[in-house]
């Protein structure tokens, strides 16, 4: 099958223009045309809002901000609709040497290098509580050998180099993907809420601890998943379901605000309800075997 990188689109964000004019010049030598430039975060924020970004080579840090953070929202699925965008991040080493060294070194082999590689094996994401995204193990973990549960996902670059400009079947895959990545977040979030219920329950309950501060890591993180859970469970199957996680969403954050005063009825409901909603959506969205 032939290999056109040229609807490929590539988003290129760096504040050094003069680095940008390199790496420009060689990645259209390697055949893409579709490449938007920018220095700007809150653009970058946009393309990946509005889905149009395939491959996004990015600076760590864009007017003074945080660029991961950004992945690591679309990642989640919580800015834009495909949260499959392949993503490098240049060096972050502005040293003016290091600069100099990088825009007279001509095509940038390395990058290059790494592109090809990502054309032709994406890794796997891995699913966990608190992390979304590719493997980060040097080397590859088969499926079946981890317990956080893992799934084959687009790779964009590919698929655009094999079938020019029409993304019928990427957006077919993105979609399917997408909804089953928001079935194990689901899962995931299910399981955590149940574990920090449990474990605010039985901190205030044998006396360790009813400190606010104390209790702010567990509490904080309660109300997060409980919000995020919200969110994702709305056009899922579990949609139905919303009201228990609404009433513990209430719950955690008057814990959150006053764990000590909270009365123990109000406790030992969080309690139950988080068990609750943990079984309940285990049986409704527990995705089907693409798991690690």
């Amino acid at each position: 099958m032939s290999q056109s990188f040229e609807n490929v689109r590539l988003v290129l964000a760096e504040p050094n223009p003069n680095i940008r004019i390199g790496l420009r010049a060689a990645l259209t030598a390697a055949g893409f045309r579709a490449i938007t430039e920018t220095a700007s975060y809150i653009r970058v924020h946009d393309l990946l809002a509005h889905d149009s970004v395939d491959l996004l080579i990015s600076a760590a840090e864009l007017e003074g901000n945080d660029v991961g953070f950004l992945i690591s929202e679309n990642r989640n699925q919580r800015l834009g609709p495909n949260p499959f965008p392949l993503a490098i991040t240049l060096l972050g080493n502005r040293a003016p040497a290091r600069v100099r060294q990088v825009i007279v070194s001509g095509t940038d082999d390395q990058l290059l290098a790494r592109i090809r590689r990502l054309y032709h094996r994406r890794k796997p994401f891995v699913v966990t509580h608190d992390y979304t995204g590719p493997d980060r193990r040097n080397q590859a973990r088969a499926f079946g050998t981890h317990q956080a549960p893992m799934i084959e996902v687009p790779n964009p670059l590919r698929l655009r180099a094999e079938n020019g400009i029409d993304g019928t079947r990427m957006e077919l895959l993105i979609r399917e993907q997408a909804a089953l990545l928001n079935r194990i977040k689901i899962e995931r979030h299910a399981v955590q809420i149940n574990w920090l219920a449990d474990h605010v329950h039985a901190t205030i309950r044998d006396g360790i601890s009813s400190n606010a501060v104390n209790l702010m890591p567990f509490t904080n993180k309660l109300l997060s998943v409980a919000e995020d859970l919200i969110r994702r469970m709305k056009n899922s199957p579990a949609e139905a379901h919303v009201a228990p996680v609404a009433e513990l969403r209430e719950l955690a954050h008057r814990l959150d605000g006053a764990p000590d005063s909270i009365p123990y009825s109000e406790l030992e409901r969080l309690n139950g309800l988080a068990k609750a909603i943990g079984r309940t959506l285990l049986s409704v969205v527990s995705p089907p075997a693409q798991v690690a």
